[in-house]
């Protein structure tokens, strides 16, 4: 009984996750609902690179609750991260700051092992007078994918 409750509900977190990605270009939140951009997925991560919060859509993009995230390495859901610092003297390291501005996709792997592409944007906060990073995550549809074949 038990493992059938925890199917499902993988199941769930599944196409939530699936609903995530496929409406966040058209401007559309899971319910179908106009406003999407104002929830964006965001991550808090402390400069060590450990998840400290995650917001509700962050935690529908990835495939998981967000309370699940915290304490989790952010290399474990950007692997691309987790050999780079990301703070360096309390700011953005610059690599990072110019990927973000270039739109560099980066592959993202949501804690039920789904892999996808995000462009990332980075900006420093504090939280509890510790200098954080906030990862803001916007999905790349496929679509999305032909501006990069345009030729000029």
């Amino acid at each position: 009984m038990v493992d059938q409750f925890d199917t499902s509900q993988a199941t769930q977190a599944q196409a939530k996750q699936a609903d995530y990605i496929s409406n966040y270009g058209l401007g559309l939140d899971s319910m179908g609902i106009e406003g999407n951009k104002s929830k964006l997925a965001e991550l808090l991560v402390l400069e060590n690179g450990v998840v400290l919060t995650c917001n509700k859509a962050g935690g529908e993009l990835l495939g998981c609750k967000p309370n699940i995230l915290k304490w989790q390495p952010v290399g474990r859901l950007l692997p691309q991260l987790a050999n780079i610092p990301l703070l360096l003297d309390e700011k953005i390291n610059p690599y990072l700051r110019f990927l973000s501005i270039t739109g560099h996709r980066y592959e993202v792997v949501g804690m039920n092992g789904a892999r996808f592409a995000c462009e990332l944007f980075f900006s420093t906060v504090e939280e509890s007078g510790r200098s954080c990073i906030k990862v803001v995550m916007r999905p790349i549809r496929q679509e999305a994918t032909l501006r990069h074949l345009r030729q000029y």
